[in-house]
């Protein structure tokens, strides 16, 4: 392969990545804690929204540390399915190049 035509694919690559990483600002994901606390983030990891359910104000309303883990456990999950979602959309778009670009992000 000739060195121009690997800047090409290289330019195609980086053009397609540049285009996941857009569509993954307006993906969402959702991570749960015992049903109790939902956090909703972008593609990218960014925390979009957090739910509680009213039980959980009744629940922990005596374990402010209880209630802290949940919601830390809440964010962690959808931090991972963002960066799950974020290298499967690499992969599909840009097959092993993405896999390795979607750790990268």
């Amino acid at each position: 392969m000739n060195l121009q035509k690997l800047l090409k694919e290289a330019q195609k690559a980086q053009k397609k990545a540049a285009e996941v990483q857009e569509r993954l600002e307006t993906m969402t994901v959702v991570g749960t804690a015992q049903g109790l606390v939902e956090v909703e983030a972008n593609g990218h990891g960014k925390i979009l929204a957090v739910r509680l359910k009213p039980e959980v104000l009744t629940a922990f309303q005596e374990d402010l540390e209880g209630l802290e883990d949940l919601l830390l456990v809440a964010i962690q999950d959808a931090q991972k399915k963002a960066h799950e979602l974020s290298e499967k959309e690499m992969a599909r778009e840009l097959g092993g190049v993405g896999q390795v670009l979607g750790k990268l992000f």
